[in-house]
């Protein structure tokens, strides 16, 4: 009997000693231990960074295509220069023809390179005609009106006062020995297929190509090359446009 409540009371020792753990437990352990869920940031909470502001692109400055001394200057019967306009600096090329013949200054270097280089590939060059004055081309433009007709002469680069040859920035070329000179047959030598294919890596470029008459209102005429600065030769040559077209549509 002894044992027996003897065990009673060790029972209800161990409960009271439960109770009181678990009291004490609860009073000293911290509130709110209870894991909070963690708030992710909106778009209104998060915090705000400030965006660069984006890089301009440079524009690119448009070519000068109506100062009579620039040397992209476009000019035809609708766009002409003045009877008295003389450019301010002519020159004679150092070139293996004919040195009687003057250009524009800024022309004579790149035209001296190129025929030099022409020479290397094995193809004499010459310069049949470089710049022309206002009277030289009414004097030259009556002549084929007389010799061929007025028709005729409407289609060739001669018209006073809307020719590239007044503003010293045109060369009419040709094979030194003189075969084909000032004709279209110039266009089957293999002089001109150099031409054609490098004259552009000099700031040239074919001024009036073969099926563009209805554009430029000139007929073809292979011999004849324009200095425009090899970095517009270059641009007008990748676009497989005339100097009308790449101007006029840019």
């Amino acid at each position: 009997m002894k044992n027996h409540l003897k065990e009673k009371l060790i029972a209800v020792i161990v409960l009271c000693a439960c109770i009181v753990l678990g009291m004490v437990y609860l009073v000293l352990s911290p509130k709110g231990s209870a894991t909070e869920p963690v708030s992710t940031p909106t778009a209104s909470s998060a915090i705000e960074t400030s965006t660069p502001a984006p890089t301009a692109v440079p524009t690119e400055v448009p070519a000068d295509t109506v100062s009579d001394d620039s040397i992209t200057r476009l000019i035809d019967q609708e766009h002409t220069v003045s009877a008295d306009y003389v450019p301010a600096s002519l020159q004679q090329p150092d070139v293996t023809s004919n040195h009687m013949q003057t250009v524009r200054s800024e022309l004579v270097q790149p035209l001296i390179d190129m025929f030099a280089d022409a020479e290397s590939a094995g193809y004499d060059l010459k310069l049949v005609s470089g710049y022309r004055s206002y009277t030289e081309q009414t004097s030259l433009w009556y002549t084929y009106e007389e010799r061929h007709g007025r028709s005729y002469a409407q289609r060739i680069d001669d018209h006073p006062g809307a020719s590239e040859h007044q503003l010293g920035l045109a060369v009419d070329l040709g094979n030194a020995s003189g075969r084909c000179e000032l004709n279209a047959c110039f266009a089957y030598s293999d002089a001109y297929t150099w031409l054609k294919e490098n004259s552009y890596r000099y700031g040239f470029i074919e001024r009036y190509p073969d099926g563009a008459e209805q554009i430029t209102g000139i007929m073809y005429s292979p011999w004849h090359y324009r200095y425009v600065g090899i970095e517009e030769a270059e641009k007008i040559h990748a676009s497989g446009l005339t100097m009308d077209e790449y101007y006029l549509q840019h």
